[in-house]
């Protein structure tokens, strides 16, 4: 393992997991590598705040440290008279905390919630707010429960990419069937004209 890649998975593992985007990165590994590879600022992880940049500098300059972390969190409500079923933030919510069908009633699961905030703003109703954690009033990692959201996270990019795979594959197979006709009704114009030119020099 290089050193680079040794300091991108130990600045991971003191990040609190969110996947809130923050830090202006796609995911928590994004911002790792970033400030690994591009030397980018430590101190763009808002929930870490202040320790957590502390630590990040300490694992630049090869002094590995864990310690536990944990701060004040909200999870998402949503306001069911309210919410007109559009999948908009069941789309954006990167662990899969939030329950529902197209044109009905979403739910969050609040034990999957990490209160990273993403689908407030997309609301087209305003139907959500963040609220009180009525059972866990801290989010602490690293922990059982931070790496639950990591899992979750992952888990819901490899089913995207598969259902994106599968909807290719599906696009392929039906532009492999267009052209076989295409290529069928050919066959069968070369061979009618060639029996039309049979019978017109039989005549």
């Amino acid at each position: 393992m290089t050193d680079n890649i040794k300091k991108i998975n130990a600045i991971l593992d003191i990040l609190p997991q969110m996947q809130c985007k923050k830090c202006k990165y796609d995911d928590c590994e994004s911002y790792s590598r970033a400030i690994v590879e591009d030397g980018e600022k430590t101190d763009r992880c808002e929930p870490g705040s202040e320790s957590t940049r502390i630590l990040i500098e300490d694992i630049k300059k090869g002094h590995f440290k864990k310690l536990s972390q944990n701060i004040d969190y909200k999870i998402a409500h949503i306001h069911v008279e309210h919410c007109i079923g559009c999948t908009i933030c069941i789309k954006v919510c990167p662990v899969d905390a939030i329950l529902g069908a197209k044109l009905k009633q979403h739910h969050i699961i609040n034990e999957y919630c990490n209160g990273c905030e993403l689908c407030i703003n997309e609301c087209p109703t305003e139907c959500m707010t963040m609220i009180d954690n009525p059972d866990i009033k801290l989010w602490s990692w690293p922990t059982d429960k931070s790496n639950q959201s990591k899992i979750n996270y992952y888990s819901k990019i490899d089913r995207i990419e598969k259902i994106k795979k599968a909807k290719e594959q599906k696009k392929q197979r039906l532009a492999e069937n267009v052209n076989l006709r295409e290529y069928v009704n050919k066959a069968i114009e070369r061979e009618s004209l060639k029996r039309k030119n049979i019978k017109t020099y039989e005549k």
